[in-house]
């Protein structure tokens, strides 16, 4: 715990908003501790897998930002119960993702946007892997991605493709 100090008193002499998950996630006793002593306020990524999860961190005043990652709560429902809990507690929201196909990408977006979060976020996928499913879909210009205001997520599929890849794991078991 003394070297994350050590680092938030850094961190702090920089400029730098939040601190992201610097103990393990379920070292909410260590989280607690440097939340009370940092100087820069202490982000929770790896701990929050469930709004259960913030509702902890929050009683236990271990907590001052929440990273909303879609993903890593299963989707937009759950994501959407953590970022209504963060807010009616006061605490502050950041986005995050994994590296997503173009509909993983849009519904971040979407997420992120309803809830005001406007700091620059974590987002990739498109460098690193194809939609070959998706004709219409999110545009990145400048570094910056747009949020689609097409129905639904904004990302037009296409089903032939998307049956096409598909892959039937019950037939392929040996």
């Amino acid at each position: 715990m003394d070297a994350a100090l050590r680092m938030a008193r850094r961190l702090d002499a920089i400029g730098i908003s939040a601190f992201e998950q610097p103990p393990p996630a379920n070292d909410i006793a260590g989280l607690r501790r440097l939340r009370e002593h940092s100087p820069v306020p202490v982000a929770l990524d790896e701990s929050l897998r469930h709004p259960t999860d913030l509702a902890t961190f929050v009683r236990l005043e271990a907590v001052d930002v929440a990273i909303a990652k879609v993903q890593r709560s299963g989707g937009l429902t759950l994501s959407r119960r953590l970022c209504s809990l963060a807010e009616d507690c006061g605490v502050r929201l950041m986005g995050s993702g994994l590296t997503d196909s173009d509909l993983g990408l849009a519904a971040s977006l979407h997420l992120f946007a309803a809830y005001g979060i406007d700091t620059p976020v974590d987002l990739n996928g498109r460098q690193f892997i194809d939609s070959p499913y998706a004709t219409e879909t999110v545009r990145v210009e400048k570094g910056v991605a747009q949020v689609p205001d097409s129905p639904g997520l904004g990302v037009e599929v296409d089903l032939s493709v998307v049956r096409e890849l598909a892959v039937d794991v019950l037939e392929h078991r040996a």
